[in-house]
């Protein structure tokens, strides 16, 4: 056998190892299965949402102002939001994220700017617009999106129903960080560069529901009050106070 045939064998035989390898990996890889633990506290406690079996899901509940984070049936980010007013009140809804957009610019809805409380204007991308610096856009288009504000102050508020629909989140890098499977750091990058960008995500299932028994970050459960009056028994209800900011889209 000359050199060549010889270095063409072990080449062969190289590659033939390495893929046998491949593949008895693949094949001894365990999946990632659902964790069913917070599934199994949300039945136990009668709370009326199924975690999608597969991959990622999206919680809004309206009463507790947070937001849930879940892959693969574990809850991976809870976050603070603000909400709509009960004269603007966030809609409850099933639909999915089809793309983030870093940068927005913003004009307000004709509502807001026969009401006074905006000019008919187009504000541009920048920190001190109203949607920040990233927007999770959601499938049907008309119920607004899940974003970053110019206001931050307000997620230290214990009522946090001020906005117009649309739903602000306090940690909304993580958020598109989840969404996007991307690292923070280059969420940061996109957010704080000079380009307006839309990125297409996953259909990752979103929900808001408006449940008044859920479970706090510690897994106790918690009844909050009736903020859209629902409950026409209820007495934990009072009359928000109504708050300006710029960030009140």
């Amino acid at each position: 056998m000359n050199k060549t045939n010889a270095k063409n064998l072990q080449l062969t035989l190289t590659c033939t190892v390495s893929f046998c390898c491949l593949f008895v990996g693949v094949l001894l890889a365990k999946p990632i299965e659902f964790d069913n633990r917070f599934q199994t506290v949300l039945d136990r406690y009668d709370i009326e949402y199924q975690i999608p079996r597969e991959g990622k899901a999206i919680l809004v509940n309206i009463p507790s102002y947070e937001m849930i984070a879940l892959e693969r049936g574990r809850p991976v980010l809870r976050s603070r939001i603000i909400l709509g007013t009960p004269w603007h009140p966030t809609p409850l809804l099933e639909t999915y994220t089809p793309i983030v957009r870093f940068r927005p610019s913003w004009r307000p809805p004709p509502s807001m700017v026969a009401s006074g409380e905006y000019l008919d204007r187009i504000w541009p991308p920048s920190e001190s617009n109203p949607l920040g610096l990233a927007a999770v856009h959601l499938r049907d288009g008309r119920s607004g999106y899940l974003h970053d504000t110019n206001c931050p102050e307000l997620f230290q508020r214990p009522d946090r129903a001020p906005s117009h629909g649309c739903i602000r989140v306090q940690d909304w890098g993580d958020l598109v960080a989840f969404v996007l499977d991307t690292p923070l750091e280059q969420v940061h990058r996109l957010a704080n560069g000079r380009q307006t960008m839309d990125i297409e995500t996953p259909s990752i299932p979103f929900s808001v529901r408006y449940l008044r028994n859920f479970m706090d970050i510690t897994g106790q459960l918690v009844s909050s009050r009736d903020i859209y009056r629902r409950d026409p028994f209820s007495n934990a209800w009072e009359q928000p106070v109504k708050v300006t900011c710029d960030a009140a889209e």
